[in-house]
């Protein structure tokens, strides 16, 4: 499914000698005057090369958001690897870019927690607190709250700009694609049998390294008006932790569940 924003590194995070990236990593970055005195070793490194490690997007309220991580890795003369995270994001009063760079991963964390506050949804340390054993975000949810059914009401109707459409058909198609046996079904194929109009946003994606092998994920909220000006969201996971690598679907009806599956199943070693 194509999104806004790139799933690779603009031309101004690659390309150029490594320490040209460098140079150009600490100059658009809010810290990077501070960071440069740690990261001199840096400038002398061989090779450069950046990703995107994860991104969310929202279309609003109060207004559309992005917020992106890069990670940059250097090869070292020693044959080490110096890796250096950029997070960017545009969620401040201001609306404009704001670029900050890390070296730790606990550091990172901790600012895309506050940053992805701004989103709204269960993101905080609260819900997720940082997993020690391999750097990610853990879901600490119980089972019962993340099988539960969006609310549908007055207070959630129209919080968004809705496209008219095919959407009881868009709905349908959905569910039929959902590799996963839990999938919804039943109560909730029926309720969106009256879906007059629905929404597709990114919440996140990511990527890495599983067993040696590139996983890639991304998780969309299919939001969809109903007739009664409800509104009610299904959640979707496209990952290619298959054997053959080839993407899968996979449908919730809760966020949690969704995020749960992607970073306890997609994202195991």
């Amino acid at each position: 499914m194509d999104v806004d924003g790139a799933d690779a590194a603009e031309p101004e995070r690659s390309g150029g000698p490594p320490a040209d990236q460098l140079a150009r990593l600490l100059d658009r970055a809010d810290n990077g005057a501070a960071a440069a005195r740690e990261l001199a070793a840096v400038r002398s490194a061989l090779m450069h090369h950046c990703g995107l490690q994860s991104c969310r997007h929202t279309k609003g309220p109060p207004r559309r958001m992005n917020r992106r991580t890069f990670r940059h890795s250097f090869l070292l003369p020693d044959g080490g690897v110096r890796v250096v995270w950029e997070l960017e994001h545009d969620t401040g009063p201001d609306a404009a870019p704001h670029r900050s760079v890390f070296t730790e991963q606990e550091e990172l964390t901790l600012a895309e927690w506050e940053v992805d506050t701004a989103f709204g949804g269960s993101t905080g340390p609260r819900e997720m607190p940082y997993g020690v054993a391999d750097g990610l975000p853990r879901q600490q949810a119980g089972k019962g709250e993340q099988d539960t059914l969006p609310a549908a009401g007055p207070e959630n109707a129209l919080r968004r700009a809705y496209a008219e459409g095919d959407s009881a058909e868009h709905a349908r198609r959905l569910l039929r694609r959902a590799a996963n046996a839990g999938a919804p079904g039943g109560e909730v194929g029926t309720r969106l049998c009256s879906a007059i109009a629905h929404d597709i946003n990114i919440v996140t994606r990511r990527s890495t390294q599983v067993a040696g092998r590139l996983v890639s994920w991304s998780l969309y909220e299919h939001a969809f008006l109903l007739l009664d000006g409800s509104e009610l969201s299904l959640w979707e996971i496209d990952h290619t932790r298959t054997p053959s690598g080839d993407p899968v679907c996979e449908v919730y009806a809760s966020q949690d569940a969704a995020l749960d599956t992607a970073i306890r199943r997609i994202e195991a070693g």
